[in-house]
This record gives C-alpha cells, structure tokens and sequence, in this order.
C-alpha cells in the first residue's frame, strides 16, 4: 500500500513538474513575442490547470497582443473569478470590460478594489482610465491626477493624463505627457505608440500650414520606425506604419508595412481593413497577381468597398490581357452600382474587354456610352465609326465619323473622310459620298482607295463617265502596289466596257498587263477588248494567257468555246 501511495505521490509531483515546464514554457515564448505559440502553449497548460490565475492572466495579455479582445476578456473574466482580490486580475479585467463598452461593470469592480486598497497607484490609474473610457470625464481627471500626484516617478501616470487630454482632442497637452512619460521610461513603448498616434492626429488637425503637417506625418512615421527597432514584432506599429504611408501615396511602402501586419497578426480585426489597404496599393503598382487574392477577400468580407474592389480587380484583369475576366467582373459591376463607372476610362476599358473576350454587340453598347458622353475620346470613337461600318450600321457610323472630324482635327482625318465616304456609298448616298472622298483626297493624296470609292461615287450619282475615269487617272499616279493598281484599273477597265470604249479598253488593259503581268483579269479585260473591236485572233491569246495565270476564270473559259478559239 505504501509503495502504490508513494507511485502516486511521484506521478502527481512529475505531473505538476510537467506542467510548470509548460507554464514557464508559454511565458517564455511570450517574452519572445511568439504569441501565437505562447498561446497553444498556455491554452494547454490551462485544459489540466484550469484555475490557474497567472496562466489565466498570462492568456489573456496574449490574446490582447494577437489582438483578439474578445479571448482576452474571457481569460481575464476567468482570472478575476478566480482571485477578487489579485489587483493585477482586477485592473486586467476593469480594462478589458472598458475596451467591450461594459462600462458600468468596469467601474463597480475597480471602485470596489479601489475602496480596499485606496493607496495602489495603478489601480487608481485603472480606475481614472475607466471613468474615461465611460465619457465621465470630470471624474477621470481627478482621479488620474491624484494619481499621478501620488507617484511621479512612474511613466503611468503621464500616459494616463495623456489619454485624457487625447480624449478631449487637446493633442498638443497629450504629445507633452506622453513625451514626459519616454522621458521616464524611453523604452515604453505604449508612450511611444501613443506619442506617435497623437503626432497623426496634430497632422490631421493641420489644415493651414502644410509644411508642419508634413512634418507630423514624420513624426508620426518615426516614433512607429522607433517602436520597430525596438521590437520587430509589434503589429500594431506596421499596421499604423503602412496607413500612413497608404494615405501619402507612398504605396510600394504601405504595401511592405502592411504586409508585415497581416503576416503577424492574420487573424486581428484590423486585418481585415489593412488587406482593402494592402489590395489597394497593390493595385496602384500595377502588381495584379499579388492584389487578386487580397482584392477578393475585400469584395467578400466588407460590403462598404465591395464594389470598388470590384473595380480595381477588374482594372487589374485588363492589365493583365485577362479580358474575360475583366469582362465579367465589369458586367458584375454594373449590375450593382452603375455610379462606379462615373470614370469614362473603365467604362471605355468594359468596352475593350468586351470585343477582346469576343463579345463585339454588348462592347458597340458599352463604348457608344462613352463616345455620347465625352466626344474627346477620339480613338475610341474612331474605333466604334468602324465596327458600326463593319457591322453594315452606316447611320451610326456616319453620325461618329462626323463627330470625329468636328472634334478631333488630327493626322487622321483624311483616312476618316475617305470611311466617311464609304460609309454613305455603302448607305446608297453617292453624292455625300463624293463629297466627303474630295475632301480626303485634297487632305491626303496618297490614299488609293479614296479614288476608287469616289470615281464609283460619281458613276453612281449620274456623272459624267469621263468625270470618273479622270479620278482613275489620278489615283493609278499615286498607287504603288499590284494590289492598289488592280481596284483602280479594274474599275477603269469596267467603265470603258459599260460604255463600249473597246479600243481605249485595249489600250488601258495592256497598260495594266504591262505593268502586272502576273495580273490575271488585265490579261482577261485586254481579250474582251480585242473581242469587243472584232480582233478574234487576239481575243483568243488574251483568253488563254487570263486562263494560264488564273485557271479558274470561268468567263475565259466561256468566251474562248464561243469564239471557238483553236487550243493553241
């Protein structure tokens, strides 16, 4: 029996050995700033010791760090519980009901802890600080004051007097309490974070001299710069860091700060709204791939910026040739706020996502909106005047190339008056063609196909046949290529047969073969020229040379059984 009771008694002391080893464990990495291991290992050390008052004040000074307040006033709940009289687990507890707004128990358990231990400067300090936080602040003053008077070797007292004159915005009073309070204790760094806060304020409050708000913000910056030299780890600073820095434009270092935040403190409730900053300057560097996942976790988890993330990842798809993608995302958009578009640039770039992912019908609709709404938006209203021709819509393609050449006088208007023209030739309006092809030949005497559009104008208005062969004249002078060459002699060649002109038809067809002899319907225009004027011999070698260099040229082959030409 002594022997079972001595087992026992040795299991109980190796178990009690065990779990203070993992108490001082989770203390230490605390002491580290490896709170989220302190954390597992305090959560385990408290699942067999679950009363443990230091390990439950230890928990929730963890949790306040990983900033998570809600665990944190668990564990201090717990602690309090357990020892009313612990006066750390009282002030631990007072706050953290202060920080959730349960201001009214805050207050009865520290006056409470108060009435028994009047002299305890810290806790008189808590209690000032709640009377605070409860908006009673008459009240706090007095008792944040006494405080002080009672100890003024301790940097507390300044923090406090500090808080309450931040309160009331008195930020100068605040900066030189809290400065008072570095002074005691430099490597304070809760002064430190609130000096560096009540550095921001004063920049903000700044709104005549720029130049003294910018040196606030610099400040500002360097008291957080400060606190990281200190510890590396402090989240709190990265996040205020990165803000800073996000609002000033600097985002390569916002992007930086912020992420550091985020990978220390994931899980924090600033997370959430320091990845819609982290998103967004991610964005304005154009560095897409790293801004995707941030900008969707913003669209789902915060319903005030949804839609401006939306945009920013839809600009970012655009960017990146992902034109589907920013289609959908633009379409999405739409569908919830028309007043995102309010900005002609992403509307016109739903436009060109559109035609790009091969939707061209719903794009015409999309960047007519734009055209309507700024008609500066010269490229764009070139492109739609085409798509509009294109598409056989010659009205519409009309009314943009008019609006093109009211608005935007430039080294393309000639190109623009000749599709103008062919816009109303294609429309059967050949004298407003003719019209708007004069005006691009006189700008531009290069553009070969302008000659052809207006020569076949005028045939078809009613002019003179020789009106329209003198413009043919004109443009073979200008054509430099067998291809330009065949839309002019082709149509010249035509007008001639129309008008039974076969001997100048022989002479422009050999003219044309002379010159592109590989050019299959010159050599077919010269034989039915020699047809036309009763050179049967002629006729018959010109038909065989048009079926040499074409063989498909079914007329060749039809002209040449009639004339029943020998098959040499």
């Amino acid at each position: 029996m002594h022997s079972i009771l001595r087992t026992i008694g040795l299991l109980v002391v190796v178990c009690y050995l065990v779990y203070a080893d993992q108490l001082d464990q989770a203390r230490q990495l605390f002491n580290d700033k490896r709170y989220t291991e302190a954390a597992a290992a305090v959560e385990s050390y408290l699942r067999a010791e679950p009363s443990n008052v230091e390990a439950l004040l230890l928990a929730g000074d963890i949790y306040t760090q990983l900033e998570q307040p809600q665990r944190a006033l668990e564990y201090f709940r717990r602690a309090y519980q357990e020892d009313r009289d612990n006066t750390t687990a009282v002030r631990r507890y007072g706050r953290a009901l202060s920080e959730a707004g349960d201001h009214k128990q805050a207050l009865e358990i520290l006056q409470r802890a108060l009435r028994s231990k009047p002299k305890d400067v810290y806790l008189r300090l808590a209690y000032g600080q709640a009377l605070l936080a409860a908006d009673s602040i008459r009240a706090a003053e007095l008792e944040i004051t006494k405080a002080r008077e009672m100890d003024k070797s301790i940097p507390d007292g300044f923090l406090a007097l500090g808080d309450l004159y931040f309160s009331q915005r008195v930020y100068l009073l605040a900066k030189d309490n809290y400065e008072q309070a570095l002074k005691l204790d430099p490597d304070n760094l809760a002064a430190r974070e609130k000096l560096a806060l009540v550095y921001f304020r004063l920049a903000n409050a700044e709104v005549v001299d720029n130049a003294l708000a910018n040196e606030y913000y610099s400040r500002s910056l360097q008291e957080w710069a400060a606190i990281i030299k200190r510890d590396s780890t402090y989240a709190r600073a990265y996040f205020e860091q990165g803000k800073i820095f996000f609002y000033a434009s600097r985002f390569g270092e916002a992007s930086v700060a912020l992420g550091k935040y985020i990978q220390l403190r994931p899980d924090a409730p600033n997370a959430t709204i320091a990845r819609w900053y982290l998103a967004q300057s991610l964005a304005k560097l154009d560095r897409c791939e790293e801004a995707e996942s941030h900008l969707r976790f913003s669209m789902e988890t915060i319903d005030s910026v949804r839609s401006k993330a939306r945009l920013l990842l839809a600009r970012c798809y655009f960017s990146q040739r992902r034109f589907a993608d920013a289609a959908e995302q633009f379409r999405m958009l739409d569908a919830e706020s028309a007043n995102q578009f309010d900005d002609l640039s992403d509307r016109e770039r739903y436009g060109y996502a559109l035609i790009l992912s091969g939707d061209t019908a719903s794009a015409i609709t999309e960047l007519r909106q734009v055209v309507d709404r700024d008609s500066l938006r010269c490229l764009t209203m070139f492109r739609l005047a085409e798509f509009y021709r294109t598409r056989r819509q010659y009205d519409d393609a009309v009314v943009l190339y008019e609006r093109y050449l009211r608005n935007c006088p430039d080294s393309l208007a000639a190109k623009v008056y000749a599709l103008l023209g062919a816009a109303h030739f294609s429309a059967n309006r050949p004298a407003e063609a003719a019209v708007a092809l004069q005006q691009s030949i006189a700008r531009d005497s290069t553009i070969v196909f302008a000659y052809r559009l207006l020569a076949a104008s005028l045939k078809s208005s009613g002019a003179p046949i020789d009106d329209a062969i003198a413009v043919l004249k004109v443009g073979l002078q200008h054509a430099t290529t067998s291809d330009e060459r065949m839309t002019l002699y082709s149509l010249y060649c035509q007008l001639l047969l129309e008008d039974r002109r076969f001997e100048q038809l022989k002479d422009v067809a050999l003219h044309w073969l002379k010159t592109d002899s590989e050019r299959a319907e010159a050599a077919l225009y010269l034989a039915v020229g020699y047809q036309g004027s009763g050179d049967r011999d002629n006729a018959c070698k010109y038909y065989r040379e048009a079926l040499r260099l074409n063989p498909a040229l079914e007329v060749a082959k039809k002209n040449l059984k009639q004339l029943e030409c020998s098959s040499q």
